[in-house]
């Protein structure tokens, strides 16, 4: 009985020896599958990025894996304690991020995350141009992310020719984390790979690309909710008076007690809320108004009279616009270029219900949401609501490629 007995363990102890490669494979296999970050429904800061020096070593998994060990000895160090702090107190109740657990540094594909390269725009990438690598640092309760993405557009090909040894090409940067630890992270990534971090700001005119372009690839659905954009405006708040002072008066004045400056109330922002059902309606007019102004432009005289200052001088049109090269609507004065259906009809409704232009160079958009996506200056986050489409798929390859676009229009991610 006990010799049938130790052969039944020993029965056991094989099976067990002979199960345990195999969930063995299954975990190691199941990390690869898992290892790609999650992009969609996912509100993301936007960075530029130069070129990363990483030198002649190749950068593999293997030095990657140092790379965390080194971030994360610098984020549980003495040096950024107050940091810290900061972060448990920033974005979550004081407490609940609990200790950092671990830091991990990974490559993917950006076809895993946006979908197949369904989009004219990404079937041409090489596969250098198609990986990203992505930072995640795991906190108990928490998991804050920077993803580095490559520049995803036409003219960024070949770019990595002749300094792909020593030089990796990531200059779109999305951040998820409290500012803290941007400030920390974007600082790490200067010192370890000799480049610049700075904050990518996008203008009117990226957003505006990226709103029709989102509506050319996707359309436009009945069940989709209302579209917001929020306007600013390049214009003082302030107005600088003089009036008396009464001696009663001395704290609110300067030491001489002669002039204060009067601070009057301005019209800083504005949100326009158009209705799913009313969109349709938009594109139509806006369609209409665009073949009408393009026959109408090309019948014109050249000199108009009773135009203002700005039509004709862009230097006028610049200082209106403010120092953001993406504002001021100085491309919509090409014909030949892309057209702007919905921005025309919106722009029309406008000028006839409140008198307000909105091509003029003062006025500028900071924010577009719709059911889609919610993109402003320094934010991006696109909607998910189930699996990834095709349509879907094409957008985010067409909203990926316009960031990139709008980081060679400024030519320092590309300065080495």
């Amino acid at each position: 009985m006990a010799r049938q007995k130790a052969q039944t363990s020993a029965q056991r102890q094989h099976k067990a020896s002979q199960r345990e490669p195999a969930n063995q494979r299954h975990q190691s296999a199941e990390p690869e599958e898992m290892a790609v970050p999650q992009f969609f429904n996912t509100t993301f800061s936007t960075h530029r990025v130069s070129p990363l020096y990483i030198g002649t070593q190749k950068l593999d998994q293997a030095r990657l894996d140092r790379l965390a060990h080194r971030l994360r000895d610098t984020l549980v160090g003495d040096v950024v304690r107050g940091v810290q702090i900061g972060l448990e107190a920033t974005d979550t109740p004081m407490g609940q991020v609990g200790p950092l657990r671990a830091v991990t540094f990974r490559w993917f594909r950006a076809t895993d995350v946006l979908g197949d390269r369904t989009s004219e725009r990404g079937d041409g990438l090489s596969d250098e141009q198609n990986k990203g690598l992505w930072i995640e640092m795991r906190h108990e309760n928490a998991a804050y992310v920077a993803l580095l993405l490559p520049g995803l557009s036409q003219s960024q090909e070949g770019s990595n020719k002749g300094t792909a040894s020593q030089f990796l090409h990531l200059p779109l940067l999305l951040l998820r984390m409290p500012q803290p630890l941007k400030a920390v992270i974007g600082e790490w990534l200067s010192t370890t790979f000799d480049c610049r971090v700075t904050k990518l700001s996008l203008g009117t005119r990226t957003l505006v690309n990226v709103l029709e372009s989102w509506i050319q690839e996707t359309g436009l659905s009945r069940t989709d909710s209302d579209l917001v954009l929020t306007l600013a405006f390049n214009a003082p708040v302030t107005d600088k008076g003089r009036e008396a002072v009464l001696p009663s008066s001395g704290d609110a004045c300067g030491d001489d007690g002669d002039e204060i400056e009067v601070t009057e109330p301005g019209l800083r922002s504005m949100e326009i809320s158009i209705s799913a059902s009313d969109l349709r309606r938009f594109l139509r007019a806006g369609k209409t108004l665009h073949k009408s102004k393009r026959a109408a432009s090309n019948t014109a005289s050249s000199v108009s009279s009773n135009k203002a200052s700005w039509e004709h001088d862009d230097r006028e049109r610049r200082r209106l616009a403010g120092p953001h090269i993406d504002d001021g609507w100085g491309w919509l004065k090409n014909n030949d270029g892309p057209a702007y259906p919905l921005m025309e009809a919106v722009a029309h409704h406008l000028d006839h219900h409140m008198a307000l232009n909105l091509f003029h160079p003062g006025v500028r958009v900071t924010q577009v949401s719709c059911g889609g996506f919610v993109l402003s200056q320094s934010r991006i986050k696109i909607v998910k609501p189930g699996d990834v489409t095709e349509d879907l798929s094409k957008a985010a390859w067409m909203f990926v490629t316009l960031l990139g676009e709008r980081l060679q229009s400024d030519g320092l991610s590309l300065v080495t």
